[in-house]
């Protein structure tokens, strides 16, 4: 992913590789103030963007309720971007999204819409269609190689490795809580031999633990909640997984 643009009301906040945040033009270079909430004035609402050191977290309310005296129930959208490869996006069932992120309406069988409207199984045709590449720099898709393929000899030393990433302690929670592991240790694996992902700060299976730490462990919000619920206690996983 190049960047994550978010759209709210009369204001556009663009999230940008290595965690920067362009509103109207502004950089604002949020790794500067790890742990440090940040507020963004905007036309109708504030911005909050919060980075931890690996994530970056924008939150903002998009509707206030009166439900009785001095209190309040807000729908908050919030989006999570690790600033390479994964974006999270959580908003209310009542706030409809579209493109590769699905419909948000409580299925995930009819996620796969492409942008004219035609529902697909084809994940090529799917995420063609909602390619944005004006100055055709997106490379056309080629046909998927397996791990196996991509790795050659090296495919059980890297596929070991990848194993033992996803196996770590700080992890068994989420399992235990249906995240399988499965495909990420196959992504894993692919992106490894592959050599996607690099950057100085981020390898590749760091890349990917980190996107699956993401679906796991981020706190959530459910309506009524005044503040938000946690799933897993995913701190320190990148000491234990050694990243």
């Amino acid at each position: 992913l190049e960047s994550v643009t978010v759209f709210v009301d009369n204001d556009v906040l663009e999230l940008q590789r290595g965690w920067l945040v362009n509103r109207n033009g502004k950089k604002l270079v949020t790794k500067d103030s790890k742990n440090k909430e940040i507020i963004v004035k905007g036309n109708d609402q504030d911005f909050t963007l919060l980075f931890d050191g690996a994530m970056l977290t924008l939150t903002a309310t998009l509707h206030t309720r009166k439900t009785g005296p001095g209190t309040f129930e807000h729908d908050k959208i919030v989006v999570r971007w690790d600033g390479f490869v994964s974006v999270q996006i959580q908003t209310p069932m009542n706030t409809k999204t579209c493109g590769m992120c699905g419909n948000n309406d409580g299925r995930s069988d009819n996620d796969m819409r492409t942008r004219r409207g035609k529902m697909t199984d084809n994940v090529d045709l799917f995420g063609n269609s909602w390619q944005i590449n004006p100055s055709g720099r997106c490379p056309k898709t080629q046909k998927a190689r397996t791990s196996e393929e991509v790795c050659g000899e090296r495919y059980q030393e890297v596929k070991t490795e990848c194993e033992r990433v996803f196996s770590i302690s700080k992890f068994q929670g989420c399992i235990t809580a249906g995240h399988d592991t499965a495909h990420w240790i196959d992504s894993c694996v692919y992106d490894e031999c592959e050599g996607l992902l690099q950057n100085e700060e981020l390898p590749p299976k760091c890349a990917v633990a980190q996107a699956y730490a993401t679906q796991c462990g981020n706190p959530f919000w459910e309506k009524g909640d005044p503040v938000p619920k946690n799933n897993n206690d995913l701190t320190t996983w990148e000491m234990e997984a050694g990243c």
